[in-house]
């Protein structure tokens, strides 16, 4: 359909044009200037005017009824086309928007694995045979838990002894 309107609107342009140009001017214009008096003489006194005016009028309105036919339809399909565009970026920016609160959920939640349970005090993963119950008539096999390790405390200076004019107690080595 779009197709058909845009080929008689070519159409009607280029007929539009040729009809105009064809046309003799009211005051004669340059042709009158030059001395060139003989341009009606083809279809006589006034008679090729009124018909020409007549095609003018009816391309002319061809070619705007065309042009707003095909006016219409643009702006359909860009409406169409745009909304679906909007209908895309809508949903790009949703995924976007997902994506960066799953990967904000993530940090956080090993931002607290890490201050709720520190490394040195998580306890080893159960292995299977320690989860296993023994065969019967053997004794049971006993895990025993790491133990923590404790640092030797710190040397702590003897407190000064009160003043009392004595000298105090040289620290034992």
């Amino acid at each position: 359909m779009i197709t058909l309107i845009t080929i008689v609107h070519v159409i009607a342009c280029v007929f539009l044009i040729l009809v105009v140009l064809l046309q003799a001017g009211k005051g004669g214009g340059m042709g009158v200037a030059f001395g060139s008096g003989t341009s009606a003489a083809v279809f006589g006194g006034r008679g090729a005017g009124n018909f020409l005016e007549r095609v003018t009028a009816g391309t002319a309105i061809v070619f705007m009824m065309t042009s707003m036919s095909l006016a219409y339809f643009a702006s359909q399909s860009d409406s169409a086309r745009l909304q679906k565009l909007t209908v895309d970026k809508k949903k790009k920016q949703e995924l976007a928007d997902q994506k960066a609160a799953d990967e904000k959920a993530q940090k956080e939640a090993a931002e607290r694995a890490k201050i709720a349970v520190p490394p040195a005090t998580t306890p080893p993963a159960a292995t299977p045979e320690a989860t296993t119950p023994p065969p019967a008539g053997t004794a049971p096999i006993v895990v025993p838990a790491p133990k923590a390790e404790v640092s030797a405390p710190k040397a702590v200076d003897k407190p000064a002894a009160p003043k009392t004019g004595k000298p105090a107690p040289a620290p034992a080595p």
